[in-house]
């Protein structure tokens, strides 16, 4: 592990304490909350990690979408895994330079990593959206991951066996821990055309696994249900069609729900989804020409049944995807908030999370304040009783993860900038603060650049992780991953 003196003068690192939840107020008083963030030590899990280079998906010569593909991180019983692809020999042709997908482990208080290569899969990915994913299912210990996908015809799977999370100690790590099983180990052949796959864990142990199903201009929402008591997963399922009418039309559409995490499950087990959906044919309505001025609206649906049955903001049943029915733009009743084409909502800057205590929905979203106006990152508020608000908030996200802990609504802000901001529900979340993070107390950490990410699981513990992997000295060169241990005082 790497502290205070021997990492100060590169990189900079303190010992801090812990304890981000509130205090008891006494009478009259608000209650306490963590006031500053320091990073209590950091390693260098990788010297060089996958970064694309933009060539997959040029479009009249002009490389898109290059940059690092980040690293994705979860913590659980004492242990934390980040899954990221190893880098890529760019002086080689590629045939004979292969990244591979690694599953890293530690145990908590140390930086003493173990790996996981999968050796018998190569990624693929020269597209900066071909991210991975990670979660356990705690009713069985089970490790899952899933990688390297932009519309690809099959889903990557692997998991590792039962127990491997809920008996660390014991467990074996090496190349041997997670068994690859194309589409979710269920039919080979069956063509899924993945993008942008997530988990999300249930509080019951089981898990649900999202994906969007074709394009972003004709796509549909798609899930898959982990049962830990049998170890099996269920049928992949449209909950959402890419058809119905907009504007007087009959168009198509696909829908955006997030970089990072796409649906949250609320303590009761419940399912909550928002998102923007954009529109084809794609008529854009500024001299941008940007897609954002394609997306629309602020849509919002919600099941109890581990996402079988949806049902609108104010409770009523919109869709049964168990009997075939799916989620549309004709049925859902609009969208909970009107968000129109000309204020460009944005597609990689939504970002949602829900209350476990109030089972609240909350979500950021980018867009113009008017047609051909200033850009602001607005925060949206559903209530259990169907009603939305809206806020608009004073810093830039970019992309943001949001977490809840007591009264205070967190945003850690990733991708090319690691910072956090806070707002209460004292103050109706309609303020919202940057808290600094600390090398020590004459000075700030601001990573710039890369791309970042962060791991909440112990949020409400007081800890965090920021993992950074870095921006390349050359285009498309591999570059490091890093990763730092944060916690609150």
């Amino acid at each position: 592990m790497r502290k205070l003196l021997a990492a100060c003068a590169s990189i900079a690192i303190c010992l801090g304490a812990s304890g981000l939840g509130r205090t008891t107020a006494h009478a009259g008083e608000s209650p306490e909350y963590a006031k500053r963030a320091i990073i209590t030590g950091w390693d260098e899990l990788a010297a060089g990690s996958h970064v694309s280079d933009g060539t997959e998906r040029a479009r009249n010569g002009k490389t898109r979408f290059e940059g690092p593909l980040g690293a994705q991180g979860v913590t659980y019983n004492g242990y934390q895994y980040v899954i990221f692809y190893s880098a890529r020999d760019r002086t080689k042709l590629r045939s004979e330079a292969a990244s591979y997908v690694v599953v890293s482990r530690r145990k908590l208080g140390g930086f003493a990593w173990e790996h996981s290569i999968l050796t018998d899969y190569k990624v693929t990915s020269d597209d900066a959206h071909n991210r991975q994913t990670i979660a356990v299912s705690s009713g069985d210990g089970r490790i899952h991951i899933s990688f390297d996908h932009h519309n690809r015809p099959t889903m990557n799977y692997a998991a590792s066996a039962a127990d491997v999370a809920t008996k660390p100690e014991t467990a074996v790590w090496d190349n041997d821990v997670f068994s690859y099983a194309e589409n979710l180990g269920r039919d080979p052949d069956e063509r899924l055309n993945v993008t942008y796959p997530s988990f999300s864990q249930f509080p019951g142990g089981n898990l649900i696994v999202y994906f969007r199903s074709g394009g972003s201009y004709g796509g549909e929402m798609r899930l898959a249900r982990y049962e830990a008591a049998s170890g099996q997963w269920g049928e992949v399922r449209n909950i959402s069609s890419r058809y119905g009418t907009f504007d007087g039309k009959e168009t198509t559409r696909g829908p955006y729900l997030g970089d990072a995490k796409a649906m949250h499950a609320g303590s009761d087990g419940s399912l909550h989804a928002s998102w923007v959906f954009r529109e084809r044919p794609c008529e854009y309505t500024t001299s941008s020409r940007s897609e954002i001025f394609c997306n629309h609206g602020l849509f919002y649906a919600w099941s109890k049944d581990e996402g079988r049955t949806w049902l609108r903001a104010d409770g009523s049943q919109i869709a049964d995807t168990g009997a075939g029915e799916a989620i549309s733009i004709d049925n859902i009743g609009g969208p909970v908030i009107e968000v129109p084409k000309g204020l460009g909502p944005s597609n990689p800057s939504i970002t949602s999370t829900v209350d476990q205590v109030t089972g609240e929905m909350h979500t950021l979203l980018r867009h113009l304040d008017r047609p051909g106006g200033d850009s602001y990152y607005y925060h949206y508020l559903g209530r259990r009783d169907g009603a939305w608000t809206q806020s608009r908030t004073n810093f830039d996200g970019n992309t943001a993860s949001l977490a809840m802990v007591g009264d205070r609504l967190f945003a850690f802000v990733g991708r090319d900038k690691g910072q956090i901001y806070y707002a209460d529900r004292q103050q109706s979340f309609r303020k919202w603060k940057r808290m600094g993070i600390e090398i020590d107390k004459k000075r700030k950490f601001e990573p710039l650049g890369g791309f970042i990410t962060w791991d909440l699981s112990l949020i409400e513990e007081g800890r965090a992780t920021l993992l950074w992997h870095r921006a390349p000295k050359e285009r498309g060169m591999s570059a490091p991953l890093q990763v730092f241990d944060i916690a609150f005082e």
